[in-house]
């Protein structure tokens, strides 16, 4: 995978935008939103930087941490995870990253400092596939972390690795769509935009703070925080505190005092 590179990026954008554009304009959950609202430009622009800078970040964060955690490495445990099949290995490192990431994503909004960063994703006051794209770099790399250290010292393949990498993003593009798209049973199994979406309501403290999971919706069953109504999607988005419009202040802001 290249550190830089434009043209994946851009081929990415444009394949997004024709699968997910005319989704939102056929299953709108909210109808007549314009392509470009409110803080499009800026999403756009996460889209693009933030790409270069999550992968700084992350890079930055995980170096110190894996030396650190060096002498956790069992050989013996990395060449047996190796001389799995690449469908179990798969299926393994998924729901190591799904656990690992509900609980890094839970502490986001339980710890202030970390809330600070993860805040930027939680602006958006209109929910659509380019959304995804808003989130501080800062914030990729601390959540990241408790789901990517524990597939490294397991030893999961790079070519795992990848293809986890490239699920986990397109999934996070599809459930912050605008599209009132559910999935009858299965919903209790796969996470929809519907579950997402109540996981950024801001439609009043008792819905808050709820359906951390990505892909799996039970493992936020398990730790009592799913909220998923059958007959309605949430009404509002956003935050209870200032967050500049632009890329560059959105970037600043956690760092500002307060």
């Amino acid at each position: 995978m290249k550190f830089i590179d434009p043209r994946g990026l851009a081929i990415a954008f444009v394949v997004c935008l024709a699968i997910f554009a005319p989704l939102e304009s056929w299953l709108p959950h909210q109808a007549g939103r314009k392509f470009f609202r409110k803080g499009w430009l800026t999403d756009f622009t996460h889209f693009f930087l933030g790409d270069l800078l999550k992968k700084a970040a992350v890079i930055a964060v995980a170096l110190p941490v894996i030396v650190l955690l060096g002498f956790f490495v069992n050989r013996d445990l990395q060449a047996m995870v190796l001389s799995q099949s690449w469908w179990l290995q798969l299926l393994e490192a998924q729901l190591i990253a799904e656990f690992g990431g509900y609980w890094g994503h839970r502490l986001s909004h339980q710890i202030p400092f970390l809330w600070r960063f993860h805040a930027v994703h939680h602006s958006s006051e209109q929910l659509d596939w380019l959304a995804a794209a808003r989130v501080h770099p800062v914030d990729q790399a601390a959540t990241r972390m408790f789901a990517l250290i524990p597939l490294y010292l397991m030893g999961f393949s790079k070519e795992t690795f990848g293809v986890l990498l490239v699920l986990e993003t397109f999934h996070a593009i599809f459930i912050h769509a605008n599209v009132r798209l559910r999935f009858g049973w299965l919903e209790k199994f796969i996470s929809t935009p519907a579950f997402h979406h109540w996981h950024h309501t801001n439609d009043g403290p008792d819905v808050v703070n709820k359906n951390y999971g990505g892909l799996l919706p039970w493992i936020d069953r398990i730790f009592g925080t799913h909220y998923l109504p059958k007959d309605r999607m949430p009404e509002k988005y956003g935050i209870n505190e200032p967050m500049p419009g632009g890329y560059v202040g959105q970037i600043a802001q956690p760092f500002r005092r307060r």
